[in-house]
């Protein structure tokens, strides 16, 4: 199962997509979560030590290695299938109940059409962790898709929007919405996170009236705690009504 996390900044998507890889893997189930956002915050969601994150580089800015693997050694051209088979058994870190970390990171510069090298290196990467890999795959991403193809973007079972009760992220998820159709995401999905009453869900419902939703996960002083403090929520309160929450979340997840 290839699972694609995406939304507004500040809507909670981090904490939803490292929860969703800690509760996967304790079912038994080899995951891969791929940090994808600028932000890059996965790591302390999953619970990785920070002094083993703050060490970690991502992908997009490993210069010599995307080098290394995109550039023709004539004319100064770029390989558009540059060779990624091996980057999750070379740059994956092993967190706790065996979820593997990988920190892709996104190119900074450049518009989504970028030609660069980063952009050539991180598209083929991503096309193959989702049309390749075995394992269940948990990407934390941008709302914009950069990295997206058509045919990749075919491979991802779920798209999940995540939306707390405000105008601004129910219009991100429309935008979402409308991109993710366009490149052929098979099934999007809206989770409304930070729910406090039934006038949030109702908000959330008849401003996102076209789109199925999955589930709500409620407002849960833990996880601004745990973040406080830097440690996953699951870690530092796993009986906590947003874990509750996403168990929920997963449960119907894993009927896709």
């Amino acid at each position: 199962m290839k699972i694609a996390v995406v939304g507004k900044g500040g809507v909670g998507k981090t904490t939803i997509a490292g929860t969703l890889a800690r509760l996967l893997a304790r079912d038994g189930f080899n995951v891969l979560a791929v940090d994808a956002d600028p932000n890059l915050n996965l790591a302390s969601s999953i619970g990785i030590p920070r002094e083993l994150s703050e060490k970690l580089i991502p992908l997009s800015e490993n210069i010599e290695l995307i080098k290394s693997r995109t550039q023709v050694s004539f004319g100064g051209l770029i390989s558009f299938t540059p060779k990624v088979d091996d980057i999750v058994d070379r740059f994956g870190v092993v967190g706790p109940d065996g979820v593997k970390l990988l920190v892709m990171g996104t190119v900074r510069t450049g518009g989504s059409g970028c030609l660069c090298p980063e952009n050539a290196f991180l598209r083929a990467l991503l096309s193959h962790l989702i049309l390749s890999r075995k394992d269940i795959v948990v990407l934390d991403m941008v709302a914009g898709l950069e990295h997206l193809g058509r045919g990749t973007a075919r491979g991802v079972d779920i798209m999940l929007c995540i939306v707390e009760p405000s105008v601004k992220a129910v219009e991100t998820a429309r935008r979402v919405y409308k991109l993710a159709r366009e490149i052929e995401v098979r099934n999007i999905a809206v989770v409304g996170n930070k729910v406090t009453s039934e006038e949030d869900r109702e908000f959330i419902r008849k401003n996102l009236k076209n789109l199925e939703i999955l589930g709500f996960v409620p407002f849960d002083i833990s996880v601004v705690k745990a973040d406080m403090l830097g440690v996953a929520l699951i870690d530092y309160n796993p009986s906590s009504p947003a874990v509750k929450g996403i168990v929920q979340l997963k449960t119907k997840l894993l009927r896709f």
